[in-house]
């Protein structure tokens, strides 16, 4: 693996899904650490096949690309440090509010659902080809009054925070998890710097 490969963010308006996206992009040989993102999803999912339902321009959706080269057993992994990545980021940037991982895949705030996150991967002779970490990170308007259960940065806390502020932090964060549990001795996907 390339230990200077950076993240390339491809933004869209409008796509099905940006974990499809992101999967057709990987098996035409798309490199590490593209990251498709999307103002709105027609056919947004997650985990057992529910729908991800985003207001149009309200929340953050996007993809990122990797190629680990680890057994397919680990491939678990990246849902945790996904998890890990926005709690540590929505807890610096809403101090004020609970944030906490509920296991498998969702993040919660205030014990309301603020992230959903769905790691599909692909594999060859037992080892990761290549996985795509979706995630949908709530982060402006009502959602509650949408989406039972759920809640936005905004609905917690009355911050309107601009999206790619918080995507640029959970991919900083990401990438040293990532790197940490997968490239020994590599540098990060994705400098701030």
């Amino acid at each position: 693996m390339n230990p200077a490969v950076r993240y390339q963010i491809k933004h869209f308006k409008t796509l099905k899904s940006t974990n499809d996206k992101a999967l057709g992009m990987a098996r035409k040989g798309a490199p590490e650490g593209l990251v498709i993102t999307a103002d709105y999803q027609t056919q947004g999912r997650g985990r057992e096949k529910k729908k991800w339902v985003s207001p149009r321009g309200w929340n953050l959706l996007f993809s990122i690309l990797v190629r680990p080269q680890v057994r397919a057993h680990k491939a678990p992994l990246l849902t945790q440090l996904a998890a890990q990545a926005v709690r540590k980021v929505l807890a610096a940037l809403c101090p004020e509010t609970l944030v906490k991982i509920k296991k498998p895949n969702d993040v919660l705030m205030n014990g309301k659902k603020i992230c959903g996150i769905l790691v599909e991967s692909s594999t060859q002779a037992g080892k990761i080809h290549f996985a795509v970490v979706g995630m949908g990170v709530n982060v402006l308007g009502k959602i509650s009054a949408k989406i039972a259960g759920s809640t936005s940065i905004h609905e917690e806390t009355g911050k309107k925070m601009k999206k790619n502020n918080v995507l640029d932090r959970i991919l900083a964060v990401f990438s040293q998890k990532y790197a940490e549990n997968f490239q020994q001795d590599s540098e990060p996907l994705y400098n701030r710097n």
